[in-house]
């Protein structure tokens, strides 16, 4: 039995809510245009977070070949969240999507798998850096909302480990949006990939370990102890 600490998902809604109201100010100074935080946006991304928090706490392994399947809901629920009419309106951007997940050799899941698997032994910052640049780089993971779904997987990962999840803040907006443009337009394959990304992960991890919160900021103080088991 192993002991895990929950969300704080109100201190998550509020960083969100302070980003979402400043975001025409913060935008000024990203290197691209990024679409406005709209409380459906937000919404969703709150579920996001629910999710991996579930995901964590029952010891849900998402790189294993049984459970791969799972982060397709994580792409869903940033997409519609979880409303069954909104999920209904989506079915066919779903399954496309799960067509490209499953099947998409050069920027599919078992890209991304063969990726973690020879990377494993790393610190949990490249690892979760080189899976936010796998699945943000051309081609990308997801059909729609691979900044979202890869940054839910990093904090997945981070929680992983005990540490706070990432959340997009006001101090750390610039420093995830820009990073995140410049993954989004690399390629994951080709000559140039094989000494350009190894870069972009390794800034992309000094990023996250850097900016970490201290886990009282975004982990409930007060949380029940949850026993979880291992699969879900």
């Amino acid at each position: 039995m192993t002991a895990t600490r929950r969300l704080d998902l109100t201190a998550i809604e509020r960083a969100l809510r302070e980003v979402q109201g400043r975001f025409a100010a913060l935008s000024r100074d990203f290197t691209e245009p990024r679409d406005p935080l709209t409380d459906e946006v937000l919404q969703n991304v709150l579920e996001g977070y629910a999710l991996i928090d579930d995901y964590v706490a029952r010891g849900v392994d998402l790189f294993d070949l049984q459970q791969l399947n799972l982060m397709l809901e994580i792409n869903a629920t940033v997409l519609c969240g979880k409303d069954p009419v909104r999920r209904l309106e989506y079915a066919p951007h779903l399954a496309a999507t799960e067509e490209r997940f499953f099947n998409n050799v050069e920027g599919g899941i078992k890209d991304l798998h063969s990726w973690y698997c020879r990377h494993h032994n790393e610190s949990v910052w490249k690892r979760a850096a080189g899976v936010y640049v796998r699945v943000l780089s051309k081609p990308q993971l997801f059909i729609e909302g691979n900044h979202r779904s890869g940054s839910l997987i990093v904090s997945y990962l981070l929680m992983r480990e005990g540490l706070p999840p990432f959340v997009l803040t006001l101090d750390n907006a610039e420093g995830y949006f820009n990073p995140s443009s410049v993954i989004r337009n690399s390629a994951k394959h080709g000559v140039k990939a094989l000494y350009e990304l190894p870069k972009i992960k390794k800034k992309y991890a000094a990023f996250l370990e850097d900016n970490a919160p201290d886990p009282a900021q975004f982990f409930l103080k007060h949380a029940p102890l949850s026993v979880y088991r291992s699969g879900i």
